[in-house]
């Protein structure tokens, strides 16, 4: 049924840039957008193959917006605008262009060479610096963010391989969205584990924040770790709890509010969306834990199809 696939692939994209793009940037993984451009386009993709329409499109980029703002207040202003970025031109690519695979492929090569440079987009959209020195603080970050190739390699050679490594991931991802197909294929859910069957994960997933919040916390006081990391994990479990406990619901409810009064429709979508979340999220749990039978390079395709074929 098409709207029961659209919100959740809506969910499934929320999950990826709230959950999976949160625990990336929050432990500093590097080159994480490759796996979050990934997800933005596949679900950018496949919502305009279940509805056939751009508006759909543009209508579920609103949404992922709204949660991202709930579930991620502390993403940078760049995040935001990445989403929408990559929203607004999948809309419009996989409308114009007759050939699904040349549209997904063109919308995933837009979404990593949109991550990769996201920091220059911003600091000139966004802030208003002139591109020659956004151009020089976009260069100084990847430097600083790759310490040991920056003394191999000069700092321009440093930025095109860094953004070879986004294009020709792209080029990889958009071949293989582009060959993502929704026909109903049955998966094998009892694979065996080393020490038995996998077992299906109790609790709900503001549980599995808090256990998140307890493990940050208790790094901090474990002297084998570096004292910057040890401090930022101490300011990461302040900053959750701070949201769970008090900005969180605050927010929600003023914005739920909003929505109440301005458009009783949106709202209702919100909540069928908030209300699937934590099967989807459980459903990431398990299809992680299958994939990891399979080698590294299979891993990560074997993961996403798993978790598709069981969400939706």
């Amino acid at each position: 049924m098409i709207s029961k696939r659209f919100y959740r692939l809506i969910a499934l994209w929320v999950l990826a840039e709230t959950f999976l793009g949160g625990l990336l940037h929050a432990f500093r993984i590097p080159l994480a957008g490759v796996f979050i451009a990934c997800f933005s386009a596949l679900f950018i993709s496949l919502i305009y193959t279940v509805t056939g329409s751009s508006k759909k499109v543009l209508h579920a980029t609103v949404i992922v917006l709204i949660f991202k703002m709930i579930l991620s207040p502390h993403a940078p202003l760049g995040a935001f605008l990445s989403v929408a970025l990559q929203g607004g031109f999948g809309a419009i690519a996989l409308a114009a262009i007759p050939s699904t695979k040349t549209a997904r492929m063109l919308v995933t090569v837009f979404a990593y060479l949109q991550s990769a440079t996201l920091k220059l987009i911003s600091l000139t959209i966004l802030f208003g610096m002139g591109f020659w020195e956004a151009l020089d603080e976009f260069m100084l970050s990847i430097v600083s963010y790759f310490p040991f190739f920056a003394t191999i390699l000069s700092a321009k050679n440093l930025v095109l391989a860094y953004l070879g490594i986004y294009l020709l991931s792209g080029v990889i991802a958009g071949w293989m969205i582009g060959r993502v197909t929704l026909n109903p294929v049955k998966i094998n859910l009892d694979i065996e584990v080393k020490n038995g069957r996998i077992a299906k994960k109790k609790g709900s997933l503001l549980q599995s924040e808090w256990l998140l919040i307890a493990g940050l916390s208790a790094v901090y006081f474990v002297p084998i770790f570096p004292d910057s990391f040890r401090e930022m994990c101490l300011r990461a479990a302040i900053i959750l709890t701070a949201w769970h406990l008090i900005f969180g619901p605050l927010l929600k409810k003023a914005l739920f509010r909003i929505l109440g009064i301005r458009k009783s429709s949106l709202l209702r979508e919100i909540l069928l969306i908030e209300s699937i979340l934590p099967e989807l999220r459980e459903n990431l749990s398990r299809s992680w834990q299958i994939a990891s039978t399979q080698n590294l390079m299979r891993r990560i395709p074997f993961f996403v199809k798993t978790w598709l074929q069981m969400s939706l």
